[in-house]
């Protein structure tokens, strides 16, 4: 049985878990890895998105991976951002963070699992 190895966020210890839209697998042109794709909505201007795999000892059977918000530190003199968007599109490369089974997308009201055999990663 493999467990975590402390608790949830270390990826992103000042963020928080936010909820997610659409979480896919997909391949990059041109490479023989598989992505993890994670789009949604922030909760409002002044953040940033980080996909946050846990960290465990030994492998899950679905390896957890943390949608999270961070806080972006804005200098003293920056100017107002004009940019009013607030959705985000994310990735990251699953090599080396499946699970047994797959992954688990952890958002803050929903949790996707997603089955991936050892052949597609």
């Amino acid at each position: 049985m493999s467990g975590i190895a402390g608790s949830s966020l270390l990826g992103a210890p000042n963020g928080q878990i936010i909820d997610f839209e659409r979480a896919e697998l997909r391949r990059v042109p041109f490479q023989d890895s598989l992505y993890l794709w994670v789009s949604g909505k922030l909760p409002g201007p002044g953040f940033d998105v980080k996909l946050a795999p846990r960290y465990y000892y030994g492998r899950p059977d679905y390896w957890d991976i943390e949608v999270a918000a961070v806080t972006i530190p804005t200098p003293a003199n920056d100017v107002a951002d004009t940019d009013t968007t607030l959705e985000f599109e994310r990735s990251v490369p699953l090599a080396g963070i499946t699970g047994i089974l797959g992954i688990a997308v952890i958002g803050a009201n929903q949790i996707k699992q997603i089955e991936i055999s050892d052949e597609s990663v």
